[in-house]
């Protein structure tokens, strides 16, 4: 079997068989239906205050699952990818197949990547449709795409850590739990180091937090899509919304997406590689 093919045929397998997970299924499920209350609670709020921002709404429904549900859904998927093989017994059969670990790691990555980016396209493409239908025609999709890139960007990091840790664990709760404690531990870091910023006037701790993992990955995708639209020429409280989830220098946020992208996967590599244990996991 050519290198191409192994890796297409286990793309393929890693998708389909990860829409069969039902904890997947409920964060997807979970993140629609926040894409459907945001907008509920928005077209609730006097005219007033919205007709300012209404044909750039759409921006809304865009950025917010990229603060928790989008990281906890990409951590759930990369987790998943090889711990699930080892607790079925199916890492085995894969692993006595004519393909190398290699071809057998690149496949199993691009296809949750691709089952990641297929959700972000799935609750854009809602926001933008449910943002047109209740507020009138948008403007700038153009931006749209972008900022579809830049949420699978910012998830990569989430999405590496859990397939580190499902390859390290090879139990696929444990490393969901675990990859968990990580991303909101950072969160609630930079959450409290904001906070002791401003009370002491003393910015140590927030230098500290841009060497957390989601620091580049939670404040991403709003930078991007703001410094695109240039909100600060629009609706001052478009501008509020949305640098409410937190702005980040874009240079720093690149590199942090980065290094905590490809170390993680470096790490699982190495445990795939040199390690034989491929029996069920009891």
């Amino acid at each position: 079997m050519s290198t191409l093919r192994a890796i297409s045929v286990l793309t393929e397998y890693e998708m389909l068989r990860s829409f069969a997970r039902r904890r997947v299924l409920i964060l997807l499920s979970a993140t629609l239906l926040l894409e459907i209350a945001i907008y509920y609670v928005l077209s609730r709020l006097p005219t007033s205050l919205i007709s300012p921002i209404g044909p750039y709404i759409w921006t809304i429904g865009l950025v917010a699952p990229s603060t928790a549900l989008l990281h906890m859904l990409a951590i759930t998927i990369g987790a998943s990818t090889s711990s699930e093989e080892y607790e079925v017994g199916t890492a085995d059969f894969w692993f006595t197949r004519p393909i190398s670990r290699l071809e057998y790691f690149v496949g199993k990555l691009i296809g949750g990547l691709l089952l990641l980016s297929s959700m972000v396209l799935l609750y854009s493409a809602l926001a933008l449709a449910i943002s047109w239908y209740v507020f009138g025609p948008q403007s700038r999709i153009d931006v749209l795409a972008i900022g579809i890139v830049a949420s699978v960007l910012a998830a990569t990091p989430s999405y590496a850590i859990g397939v580190a840790l499902g390859e390290l664990m090879r139990r696929s709760m444990v490393a969901i739990v675990l990859g968990g404690i990580v991303f909101f531990g950072s969160v609630l870091f930079q959450s409290y180091a904001s906070i002791v910023a401003v009370l002491n006037n003393d910015r140590t701790l927030i230098d500290l937090a841009t060497y957390l993992p989601s620091w580049g990955s939670v404040g991403y995708t709003v930078t991007i899509v703001a410094e695109l639209l240039d909100l600060q020429s629009l609706s001052t409280g478009l501008f509020m919304v949305m640098s409410g989830l937190g702005t980040v220098e874009v240079g720093k946020a690149q590199l942090s997406i980065l290094l905590y992208s490809l170390a993680p996967l470096f790490v699982a590599w190495i445990k795939l590689r040199y390690t034989d244990v491929t029996r069920r996991s009891s």
